[in-house]
């Protein structure tokens, strides 16, 4: 293409040659040479000025003129190699950065194929996770069921309670499924107005099901500031993983003391507590314990704080964690209240 643009700017110089004369046997040679040069690159470039040379002498001989001598050719060469050389130059840089650029946007595409797969294997992480402690607790009325049976003591009330249970746990797997769901296809969590204490109190039977540590509870709180902005299905599987932990934290314990509770904050706010008496924070987790597969758990995945901050922050509200000086975790997250509430 560069040959192409620059041949005919050198072969009309034979068209104005009548015009021209002999004075200036060069003067479109240059112009084709450094368009060679910018369009093509050196070789091409080289190539227009070796021709433009040759047209050049022809035309001083045809006018009757001295053609260059050995110097002023080596001169013109030297300078057509100065073209060839940049044009060469620029062709690399091109060439460069086209391949940079080839390369970037490959990597760009592996980068979303890998990101693809690292979301396929969060989703499937946490639907291990949140569905594990359903599933628990409907293992764990089944059971009692089933030695209510084998004990040959069933109680028709106790069974009803029983079955009420697995089938409540039944639906909240479904809950929980479709809200996974409803998060990949971004929809918004559907607030409306909840009871804190009333999530905690039934988030508290879902974490204790299925488990054998006995555990003493002590709830706080304020009757004042109870009603929040919430996803109840969303806001009790916080609450869930929160406490499930706590009592991890705590079963290998002598003290197991599990506090509850919930408060007015600042800026229409209610901020709920979970608190143990375990080991507390590893201090090399701490700033990273709400990132995704970050945990202090042998057996644990690191899923469960990091899908709490997402539904939290999904809220509107935060959620921090803290060591305490007389030993144990006290997790915070705070929640929306409803807008007269928070204006009273």
């Amino acid at each position: 293409m560069a040959i192409a643009v620059g041949l005919p700017i050198v072969l009309a110089r034979l068209a104005v040659q009548p015009m021209l004369g002999a004075q200036s046997p060069f003067i479109l040679a240059w112009p084709a040479a450094m368009l060679a040069a910018f369009v093509g690159g050196f070789w091409p470039a080289l190539f227009v000025s070796v021709v433009g040379l040759l047209v050049g002498q022809w035309a001083l001989r045809t006018a009757g003129a001295h053609p260059l001598g050995p110097g002023g050719v080596v001169i013109f060469l030297l300078f057509a190699l100065v073209f060839a050389t940049a044009g060469g130059l620029r062709q690399r840089g091109l060439k460069r950065a086209r391949a940079d650029a080839t390369r970037l946007d490959e990597m760009r595409q592996r980068l979303g194929r890998v990101a693809r797969l690292n979301a396929m294997g969060e989703i499937a992480a946490t639907l291990a996770h949140e569905l594990n402690q359903p599933l628990t607790a409907i293992a764990g009325y089944a059971g009692a069921a089933e030695r209510l049976v084998e004990r040959d003591a069933i109680d028709p009330a106790r069974m009803t309670e029983l079955l009420q249970k697995v089938s409540a746990q039944t639906t909240r797997a479904r809950e929980i499924i479709g809200r996974i769901r409803g998060h990949i296809t971004q929809g918004e969590p559907a607030v409306a107005r909840q009871s804190l204490s009333e999530m905690f109190k039934d988030s508290l039977s879902v974490a204790s099901a299925g488990t054998k540590v006995s555990i003493d509870v002590r709830r706080d709180f304020d009757s004042s500031a109870d009603l929040v902005l919430a996803d109840r299905i969303q806001i009790q599987q916080v609450i869930v993983n929160l406490i499930r932990n706590a009592m991890e934290a705590m079963a290998e314990g002598p003290r197991r003391e599990l506090r509850i509770g919930g408060r007015a904050a600042d800026d229409g706010l209610v901020e709920a507590y979970v608190s143990d008496t375990g080991p507390g924070l590893d201090p090399q987790l701490t700033d990273r314990l709400f990132e995704p597969f970050v945990t202090g758990k042998a057996d644990g995945m690191g899923i469960g704080l990091s899908v709490s901050r997402s539904i939290v922050e999904a809220h509107g509200g935060t959620i921090r964690a803290a060591s305490q000086p007389e030993g144990g975790a006290i997790f915070r997250f705070t929640l929306r209240r409803p807008p007269a509430e928070a204006a009273s």
